[in-house]
């Protein structure tokens, strides 16, 4: 029995996404195709790996208990071809080929983005690839080297870098609050923290900032709207519906008219946005070169606000 590593890579691909039409999207294939590489990988190991009573009607796949043991064994592979991708990049000796950044999409939209626009010119070789992933998923891919770089948030009392990767700080992120333009005028601070606020679930960092600030003042909750995306929150900010607290970062990203910055407390709070990577060095020359054209960008984001 010989198998097909990219057959093990589809069945993969299968358990991570959860169903035959994710699976597909992700790796550029028809719904068809990738179930024809299931149907000849079970047919190369003469193992039953999709439970196909549960199939149809747009429900999600399940993979049999032979199908999730094989498709944990193909997150070695993964790593294995990936390694392989970095030492045809060191053997080259240079800063070119595919460099694949990771990252929330406020840092990928004041940070990435902007390296990879500059790159495309001073370095057209390097082809970056962003991809907006959620913490998780993107410390997995990044020590599966699917990833290269991965930019992240951390709170001032947040844990270092996870075992294998290592972190380096780029620049700090402020927190700001912010207002309908209209309550410009209004009202002192408590009067602000009593009043109505777009906040996040409790868990959250601005969460905690707000409680922090009503407790200091001994002001009972008020009114919320709880949002988990940005943009939902300055949209509810921008139509009146209640204050909010909002990173630096957040706002130059995603400006929405009718939002104002209070001139409340300074300093009620801010995070760092790191990048992270493998602690054995970047995989690549163009890893390296992109990850250098980072600390610049992130030093004119925020000036004199950076890390070392």
């Amino acid at each position: 029995m010989q198998l097909d590593p990219h057959r093990l890579l589809v069945l993969r691909a299968v358990r991570r996404t959860g169903s035959i039409q994710a699976a597909a999207t992700a790796l550029r294939l028809t719904p068809s195709g990738l179930s024809t590489h299931l149907t000849r990988l079970e047919s190369e190991t003469g193992l039953r790996l999709v439970d196909r009573t549960r199939r149809g009607g747009g429900r999600a796949a399940r993979l049999t208990d032979a199908g999730l043991a094989l498709a944990g064994r193909a997150d070695s592979v993964a790593g294995a071809l990936a390694e392989a991708e970095r030492e045809v990049d060191r053997l080259r000796e240079s800063a070119h080929g595919a460099v694949r950044i990771g990252g929330f999409a406020t840092a990928l939209t004041r940070l990435a983005v902007p390296v990879t626009v500059e790159l495309s010119v001073s370095d057209p070789a390097i082809r970056a690839e962003i991809v907006e992933i959620d913490e998780p998923e993107g410390l997995d891919r990044l020590r599966l080297g699917e990833l290269d770089l991965l930019l992240s948030p951390r709170e001032d009392d947040g844990p270092g870098a996870p075992a294998g990767l290592v972190e380096e700080d780029l620049c700090r992120d402020h927190y700001r609050i912010v207002v309908p333009e209209l309550w410009e005028r209004a009202g002192d601070l408590d009067d602000l923290l009593a009043g109505p606020w777009v906040t996040s679930p409790p868990d959250h960092p601005t969460s905690r900032i707000l409680q922090r600030l009503r407790l200091e003042r001994g002001i009972a909750p008020g009114l919320a709207h709880v949002c988990t995306e940005s943009r939902t929150r300055l949209a509810l900010v921008a139509a009146g519906l209640g204050a909010a607290i909002v990173p630096d970062l957040t706002l130059a990203a995603l400006p929405v008219a009718g939002v104002a910055v209070h001139p409340g407390p300074a300093g009620i709070g801010s995070r760092v946005i790191t990048v992270l990577g493998p602690a054995d060095g970047p995989a690549s020359a163009a890893a390296e070169r992109f990850a250098r054209h980072l600390r610049h960008v992130a030093a004119s984001v925020a000036p004199g606000e950076r890390h070392r």
